[in-house]
């Protein structure tokens, strides 16, 4: 068996693997991309983009039920949600970004490799193809980007009605009723459109609020929202076991007293985090350090071995599409010794990467929450605006959530922007770019914004911290 020799190869053709694998073709290096699956990885077919089609969905399904009518858009016979419709809709369009991405790939000169690869040398990766045949590929650089899976709880078996953010990508039939376990980004994306198009939802979460990550007032917030349809939500409670009778799924779930309660559900969602897919390298031969199921890493993502790089997932930092792609941005140009865009390399930056939830309503939010920043001892500024006083929100029927500044009171620098309500996502922007240069709420407010726009309600914020708000 011939070993082919590349400057570049990287394992996993997730967000992060191929924005490496994209950066280096792009200067002319031989890269290699080993995928065990489907290029694009979860993110494309099982995770961010699935997901996006579905809730973009129920919430036109649900901009038509609440103020269609009163917008002087009528369906004749009422408004109904097709979900046939729906996931014929999600299997045209992944199939159009896979087919687009792969190309790309391609054109820009990346081998595509099918099969499972696992480092077993400092420059030597062994891939098995689905034949069962084997491959040895030499190389200068390694990247391990293989991302992660649905962590299962003990006890329970995926499958049939019992399912994870894959399976539930095929159900054929919408469920009447849906058990979600875990408040986090996954469980509450579901939660909203599962609820949204009428489906009964039961949401456990272990913790004390939902989001355990965000502000404590926008995850009361959206507690508030996502309650307000059908959605029963229990907090400190764990969920005891989950059967599968081949009608429905037999829930028993163990509240904070002790207390336990039985439930029967159509479906049962397991969204209770994620397990890293990190056998993909012989640590021990490669001298690659892990320690507590993540790979170690510096601020260029190398690990121990410094051919060797972790990026995505398997670093286990942030646990997101977007700091993958940039993750695997910084890997790439670090190992060409190049500038990128035009800058010199920066190390990766966990502290002011955005964190954005597709709920219904959309979350946003970047820098500290109220919480951390009062923890710091710093003198601060809180400060909200409400969509409801937003002309442009009003007019798209979107009244609910605010958006929230936290500055420092003597120096008006922004410590954090949190934002729950129409376009927090995109909004967002604009907050991380100012965290980034470190500036005040009054040099943010020079900048011109338009006019109606969602985003005044982050300008209303803002002016309230310099004291000219109303």
């Amino acid at each position: 068996m011939e070993n082919l020799s590349f400057d570049g190869v990287i394992i996993g053709s997730g967000p992060g693997g191929c924005e490496a694998a994209r950066v280096l073709a792009a200067h002319g290096a031989k890269v290699a991309l080993i995928e065990s699956s489907l290029v694009g990885g979860e993110c494309l077919h099982w995770g961010c983009i699935p997901s996006k089609i579905y809730l973009h969905s129920a919430h036109l399904y649900q901009t038509m039920l609440k103020t269609g009518d009163a917008c002087g858009v009528v369906a004749e016979g009422g408004v109904r949600f097709d979900f046939a419709k729906l996931i014929e809709r999600r299997k045209k369009l992944i199939g159009m970004l896979h087919r687009g991405l792969e190309t790309s790939l391609k054109s820009a000169g990346v081998e595509i490799i099918m099969g499972k690869g696992r480092v077993v040398g400092l420059n030597s990766v062994k891939v098995t193809m689905a034949d069962g045949s084997e491959q040895m590929l030499n190389s200068k650089h390694i990247v391990l980007a293989t991302g992660s899976n649905a962590r299962v709880p003990d006890g329970v078996k995926i499958g049939g009605r019992i399912l994870t953010n894959r399976e539930v990508f095929q159900l054929e039939t919408q469920p009447k009723t849906l058990l979600i376990t875990g408040g986090g980004t996954i469980g509450c994306e579901m939660a909203s459109f599962f609820s949204s198009i009428g489906t009964s939802v039961i949401l456990v979460e272990m913790g004390e609020k939902l989001l355990g990550r965000e502000d404590a007032e926008i995850s009361a917030e959206f507690l508030k929202l996502l309650t307000r349809g059908d959605v029963k939500v229990h907090l400190k409670t764990s969920v005891a076991s989950m059967e599968d009778t081949g009608s429905g799924v037999k829930i028993v779930m163990e509240h904070e007293d002790g207390v336990r309660e039985e439930v029967m559900v159509d479906y049962a969602l397991s969204a209770a985090g994620r397990t890293l897919n990190t056998d993909v390298c012989d640590y021990e031969a490669c001298g690659v350090t892990i320690e507590n199921g993540k790979i170690v890493t510096n601020g260029f993502m190398q690990t121990s071995a410094t051919n060797i790089y972790a990026i995505g997932d398997l670093a286990g930092k942030a646990l997101l599409a977007y700091t993958a792609e940039r993750e695997g941005e910084i890997a790439a140009s670090h190992m060409l010794g190049t500038k990128f865009n035009g800058a010199t390399i920066q190390e990766m930056n966990y502290q002011i990467f955005p964190s954005v939830i597709f709920t219904l309503p959309e979350i946003a939010s970047v820098g500290l929450t109220e919480e951390a920043a009062r923890a710091t001892g710093k003198n601060i500024i809180v400060k909200k605006s409400p969509f409801a006083a937003n002309s442009k929100a009003l007019a798209m029927g979107e009244r609910d959530g605010f958006a929230k500044v936290i500055a420092e009171s003597d120096t008006g620098i922004i410590l954090g922007i949190h934002i729950i309500g129409p376009d927090a996502t995109t909004t967002i922007d604009k907050a991380t770019l100012a965290l980034d240069l470190h500036i005040t709420a009054s040099q943010m407010l020079n900048t011109i914004v338009g006019h109606p726009v969602t985003s005044e309600t982050l300008k209303a914020a803002l002016k309230m911290v310099v004291g000219e708000g109303i």
